[in-house]
């Protein structure tokens, strides 16, 4: 395994270089703009029911921020994808020129993909997708897993996001619950629409 993710770490260096570069304080820029979800921590987003808030959410992630300088060879987020499903063409290709997609077929590689890239600490912020993996992969996870990443969030000053189908996760310095659900009238609608979301917070006692 560690040759691995050696080999991980070194294709990642090769293919996006000016990510491996000292870029802290234009890169933070992305998440500052993100007040809900506090730096060097893990945040847990889940929806109460069938729902797509948290494409909406991740759509918001992706738009370009116009207060920022575009660099479209240089990724700003890091999308963990633990079934494979994201699909590309529906977030369109600015949006996609600012993320590292990483395609998982399990939560346990999920994991070590996030293991990775917090040790690595050169993303602002890094979104792990779990959303579509069996509960039963979930629930496998060791508590002390999520804990690692907590303090390895802590550590790098990442913003880690984890999108599960309910809450589960222990460690989450912030867990969002989003009960509503989307039909076709609300694609007519201007404006925000995960401003428009009814969410549900817990904070833990430490972050």
């Amino acid at each position: 395994m560690p040759a691995i993710l050696q080999s991980l770490r070194q294709e990642l260096r090769e293919k996006f270089p000016d990510a491996h570069q000292d870029r802290a304080t234009e890169s933070r820029t992305l998440v500052s703009t993100l007040p809900d979800f506090p730096k060097g921590a893990l945040s847990e987003l889940s929806p109460a029911g069938p729902s797509s808030s948290l494409c909406l959410v991740l759509a918001q992630l992706l738009a370009p921020k116009k207060s920022k300088i575009q660099d479209p060879g240089s990724p700003e987020i890091a999308l963990i994808d633990g079934r494979d499903a994201f699909d590309p063409a529906s977030y369109g290709t600015e949006a996609c020129s600012r993320l590292l997609w990483i395609r998982c077929h399990h939560a346990a590689e999920s994991l070590r993909c996030a293991d990775l890239l917090l040790h690595d600490g050169n993303l602002p912020l890094l979104t792990l997708d779990l959303q579509l993996n069996p509960l039963r992969e979930l629930q496998d996870i060791p508590t002390a897993s999520w804990y690692r990443l907590r303090n390895l969030a802590r550590q790098s000053g990442c913003t880690l996001l984890a999108f599960t189908p309910r809450p589960l996760i222990p460690a989450a310095a912030l867990q969002l619950t989003f009960p509503s659900a989307f039909d076709l009238k609300d694609l007519e609608r201007h404006g925000n629409l995960v401003e428009g979301q009814r969410s549900e917070s817990r904070r833990s006692g430490t972050i």
